[in-house]
């Protein structure tokens, strides 16, 4: 029965409660971005994917509240019947230019792209070859697409080339999306796009998507994402990238060339039929925040500058951290429990970042994962990094005070959540 079923999750959960040690759902009553407001107390935010830290920029707010204004609050209905606006259109136009392609098509989330889009790309016949790490969103579509699924170990191109050659002999007819990611949002991890962009040479008729949720806004010429961050944007397919994280929205897109393949999926893509559209105040958000890029490019330079400067504290203290040359920087600690019991320390010493724990990372891997924003200011890095440096002894969680991996070594692999 559904309620035999739920209760042993229940009572897991409120013994998680009774003990104050219940990381997620923490309601925040207001935000400044860099600071945030839960429970009367203020709160350094260092776990954040608004990484430029756009959403409290007052341009950004009057973008927001003169579409509202004009368009409404709410689309009334989906874009394939009343819930289109000239802004959307506009927006797929600039996004389309702003990644270097043909034609966009917007979807109101960045997980209901990948679930619409990847069944329109894909049919039963089909093979979907994608990195084990990849996001939730992609593995919910392939299970929509009904295709053949062939996963590889993280980032290794090399087992990628030789799982699909084992594949290929009983459906030699097939065609074959190449799906990963340009940053992988727990481990930081920059996707392997040069090695694996190399299978396109073994099989000409193979598409590569890359989903480019973390990458967009942050990494290459002016934010445009992974593709141009590896000068690879021309061999990339499809680019798939959310609003969600340096975009200080909500929603996300799919760009490519194949001009006829987006208009198929513009038509077929369940969830874009079936949803309300993106509001028009979300979709102006997106469109300020490309004009702020383009013409502001200190900002990124201001993010990458607190990024190295966090890896230099975290090695200072002696923490167990991943060195990938992104954003993204997860403390690894092992345990689970250590790890929760880690972040309410946190949270108790004024600093908000909150615990990965199985399944977006593998049993035993927990981390903190921390990202900073270009708006942090040096006296907030400095308070979180001596929170951090005191929590790391009490805590025993520096290096030689564990057994544990170092970071960049090879690890288990599980599909992840944002």
């Amino acid at each position: 029965m559904l309620k035999n079923r739920c209760k042993a999750f229940f009572e897991y959960i409120a013994g998680a409660r009774s003990q104050e040690i219940y990381p997620y759902f923490r309601p925040i009553s207001r935000s400044w971005g860099t600071e945030v407001e839960v429970d009367g107390r203020r709160l350094v935010m260092v776990g954040s994917n608004d990484y430029l830290g756009l959403s409290h920029d007052p341009r950004v707010h009057e973008a927001a509240a003169a579409a509202s204004r004009c368009l409404g609050t709410g689309p009334g209905g989906s874009r394939f019947l009343c819930g289109n606006t000239t802004l959307l259109e506009k927006l797929e136009e600039r996004l389309a230019a702003f990644v270097g392609k043909k034609k966009a098509v917007v979807h109101v989330t960045g997980f209901s792209t990948n679930l619409g889009a990847i069944p329109c790309l894909l049919t039963p016949n089909d093979i979907l070859l994608v990195d084990r790490e990849s996001h939730a969103s992609i593995f919910q579509g392939w299970k929509a697409s009904q295709a053949r699924l062939v996963t590889f170990s993280h980032n290794d191109a090399q087992g990628a080339l030789k799982k699909l050659t084992a594949a290929l002999p009983r459906q030699n007819s097939a065609t074959i999306l190449l799906i990963t990611e340009g940053v992988f949002s727990m481990s930081g991890d920059i996707g392997a796009l040069p090695d694996l962009m190399r299978l396109k040479d073994h099989y000409p008729n193979l598409s590569f998507y890359l989903d480019d949720a973390h990458g967009l806004g942050v990494l290459g010429p002016n934010g445009r994402g992974t593709a141009a961050h590896f000068g690879l944007t021309d061999r990339v397919d499809f680019i798939m990238g959310t609003f969600s994280k340096a975009l200080a929205s909500i929603g996300g897109f799919i760009a490519g060339d194949d001009t006829e393949a987006l208009e198929y999926l513009r038509h077929h893509s369940t969830p874009l039929i079936f949803s309300a559209a993106l509001p028009a105040s979300n979709t102006a958000t997106v469109l300020a925040c490309l004009d702020i890029l383009e013409r502001e490019p200190e900002r990124l330079h201001r993010l990458w500058e607190i990024t190295r400067r966090v890896k230099r504290g975290y090695q200072e203290i002696g923490l167990i951290y991943s060195d990938a040359p992104s954003h993204i920087i997860p403390i690894h600690i092992g345990s689970e429990m250590k790890t929760v019991l880690f972040s309410k320390d946190l949270y108790d010493h004024g600093v908000f970042a909150l615990p990965s724990i199985y399944p977006a990372v593998p049993k035993g891997k927990a981390v903190i994962r921390t990202a900073y924003m270009s708006t942090h200011q040096d006296s907030q890095v400095d308070h979180v990094l001596e929170v951090l440096a005191n929590l790391a002894v009490k805590h025993r969680i520096r290096i030689g005070d564990q057994d544990m991996r170092k970071p960049g070594r090879k690890k288990e692999n599980v599909p992840v959540f944002r």
